[in-house]
């Protein structure tokens, strides 16, 4: 397991037979990027009715705030914040927690929650849900089993008023069991089916859907979901050692994956650069520039890779270029959603195999990287080809088990005016979903 983001946070008090990890206070002017990543999208799932607009997402009086309104955007008719760790914060078992105030109201569902860094689900911890109709009820989950069928286990608390005041949310998960606190008191564990792969954090909260309902004339606007801390703790065992690290602007891949690491293992960093950046150097526990490097595991490190701009990067060719698709799911999900620059838009496909999407960028181009931005309905496996005449084509990347999310295909070196995306199997029962595919070149 790869374990992203950096900075010990030494004030936290250390729970018994745990040392602190990875943690984020929240006591900076903005949003940390290289801790979280911070959505913007319509997402499509559980029925949902908000906008995840980065606007909703900041910094105030050492709180992360999600904020809640009623605002039209993206075709959604409230807006909310979302903010997660994938790509760069993964664990497997730990102690996570989180002192947060909860929103309230009807129709407000607030969440933090786990999801696996592979892509795959189930599974999925909830560590806390509550919607705003009940701010006293605490729900919390594990679900597991093999996509379309769910095992699901869960309890409900009736305790406070989350939303009065701030409480302390936490989840110790161990190989054999999973326990649920809420302010120090153990709620809730299990022992049956427990997740054992790395998992990356969310936080959120939803309007509408599944679990709150709608909103209605009761429902008051807008809604604060504070976070006053996050931490992670890992066990402090003699001999073991954990890698953290941190990167904005890119990744960074360490091998082996290993959680904990031996004492005086040998493990490999690469830093991958974001289009459009470059690797500088290393900070933290590391330092210089080589790249790939390499660490030996004595103690406890953190390492953070710096990306600088790359004054020579590829620029963007395939923005408002035509584009021809297989299938359409509905009207305003067309295909030329996909290269117009706006992630409230997507090209979403009929629900079946296999899909096509096609670029034209008008003539030959020398193509060096391909960004593609998946909504939650994303492909499995897929190929990307080119081609001068549209009728001869060269593949020149194949992709499974896609995780989603956004990827960045660099490194190309080929040329051609069109460019095909196939996507050859879905991840869940919806049509392939992409918000943009980004083709870079000269």
């Amino acid at each position: 397991m790869v374990l992203i983001l950096a900075a010990l946070a030494a004030s936290a008090a250390e729970p018994r037979g745990w040392r602190l990890l990875w943690s984020d206070e929240f006591d900076g002017p903005a949003v940390d990027k290289s801790k979280w990543a911070i959505e913007d999208a319509a997402l499509v799932k559980n029925n949902e009715r908000q906008y995840y607009a980065p606007d909703e997402v900041y910094i105030k009086d050492g709180c992360l705030v999600l904020r809640s309104r009623k605002r039209s955007l993206g075709s959604r008719e409230f807006t909310s914040g979302l903010v997660e760790t994938r790509g760069k914060f993964a664990l497997a078992f730990g102690r996570v927690e989180i002192r947060a105030k909860l929103p309230r109201t009807q129709g407000i569902w607030p969440a933090h929650w786990m999801l696996p860094d592979d892509g795959s689900w189930p599974p999925e911890i909830d560590i806390m849900e509550c919607v705003g109709s009940q701010p006293n009820l605490i729900t919390m989950s594990l679900h597991t089993g093999t996509w379309p069928g769910l095992y699901s286990q869960s309890e409900d608390f009736i305790g406070d008023d989350y939303s009065a005041d701030f409480h302390t949310f936490a989840l110790e998960w161990e190989p054999k069991e999973i326990r649920w606190f809420i302010d120090g008191v153990k709620r809730f564990s299990t022992a049956n089916t427990i997740p054992q792969i790395p998992m990356y954090l969310i936080l959120n909260t939803a309007v509408g859907g599944d679990m709150p309902g709608e909103p209605d004339e009761t429902t008051e606007f807008p809604q604060y979901h504070f976070i006053d801390y996050v931490r992670v703790y890992c066990r402090d065992t003699p001999g073991q050692f954990y890698l953290v690290t941190a990167a904005e602007h890119g990744r960074v891949f360490a091998a082996p994956k290993a959680s904990p690491y031996k004492t005086g293992s040998e493990v490999t960093l690469t830093a991958y650069p974001s289009i459009g950046y470059v690797f500088g150097e290393w900070s933290g526990d590391l330092q210089g520039s080589e790249n790939p490097a390499r660490v030996t595991m004595n103690a406890h490190k953190n390492v953070r890779a710096v990306f600088v701009e790359d004054l020579n990067a590829p620029i963007l060719l395939s923005r408002g270029k035509p584009v021809k698709v297989s299938s359409v799911e509905k009207p305003d999900c067309e295909g030329s959603n996909a290269t117009d620059g706006d992630l409230k838009t997507r090209w979403s496909s009929e629900f079946t195999d296999p899909q096509t999407l096609t670029i034209d960028l008008g003539e030959p181009h020398p193509i060096e990287a391909i960004r593609l931005v998946w909504e939650v309905a994303h492909a499995k496996d897929y190929a990307i080809d080119v081609s001068d005449d549209g009728t001869t084509w060269k593949n020149i990347h194949a992709k499974k088990n896609c995780r989603g999310g956004t990827e960045e295909i660099i490194g190309l070196k080929v040329s051609g005016r069109y460019v095909r995306l196939t996507g050859l199997s879905r991840t869940a029962e919806w049509g392939y979903s992409l918000w943009e595919f980004e083709v870079f070149g000269r």
